[in-house]
């Protein structure tokens, strides 16, 4: 007499098959979300990281350019003194002594010109795939001595200077205030992500920058500053 319940033999060969394949489906789709949440991440990280640094170079950059032509004596000759698409130089008289000789009374802004933007267009010489290489934006001070970065993986920038009715000018002593154009790529490439992307800086259409064509995103910060100390005398 067989004693053996119904229920003692076990599951059948189709019962596996169909609870592998069930695993399978919820596997896949739980390795998907992640996927999707890790490439979500990655992505806000980049974005995060790109903001974080342009805004920085752009903040010490606002407050630099708009003492330009400090002059509290009236006699230090202070002003604008280079206005490149590229480089803006520019002196201030910070401790009143009627010059602009002393440590930080002459700055300079912009890629270094020898190894990076030797023509001053804003955009750096080297071109890899096609793309010019993203290079730190630097800050040098008394006119020598080197540039120090103070943002990495900048992809362009652009000076725009404005007269006193707002007419573009490349007149140093003219100027009144100025717009800053930064584009700032990412450290790293995102395969899943194409960038075909074209960014216009404060001059309008026809000095577009990309598209790129390329992995990297991408972040375009425009700033006008008005230098508050030009054009008193």
């Amino acid at each position: 007499m067989n004693n053996l319940s119904k229920n003692s033999y076990g599951f059948t060969l189709v019962e596996l098959m169909l609870t592998m394949a069930v695993s399978g489906i919820i596997v896949a789709a739980i390795y998907s979300a992640y996927i999707s949440q890790q490439r979500t991440y990655l992505a806000q990280e980049q974005v995060a990281e790109m903001q974080q640094n342009i805004r920085a170079a752009m903040d010490i950059m606002t407050r630099e350019i708009r003492m330009a032509g400090y002059n509290p004596t009236g006699g230090a000759g202070a002003g604008i003194t280079t206005a490149l698409v590229g480089q803006i130089s520019f002196t201030q008289d910070t401790n009143g002594d009627g010059d602009t000789t002393d440590a930080g009374e002459i700055i300079d802004f912009g890629f270094s010109a020898a190894a990076v933007d030797a023509d001053r267009n804003g955009i750096p010489d080297t071109v890899s795939n096609g793309v010019p290489e993203a290079s730190p934006l630097g800050r040098q001070t008394g006119g020598a001595g080197g540039y120090q970065a103070i943002a990495e993986d900048i992809q362009a920038i652009e000076f725009r200077y404005l007269d006193a009715a707002n007419v573009a000018t490349t007149t140093p002593a003219n100027v009144r205030s100025v717009q800053i154009s930064i584009l700032a790529r990412a450290s790293k490439p995102d395969r899943a992500f194409a960038n075909t992307m074209t960014y216009t800086p404060a001059s309008g259409a026809t000095n577009n920058w990309g598209p790129y064509n390329d992995n990297f995103r991408r972040r375009l910060l425009i700033t006008s500053i008005q230098c508050r100390n030009l054009g008193l005398e």
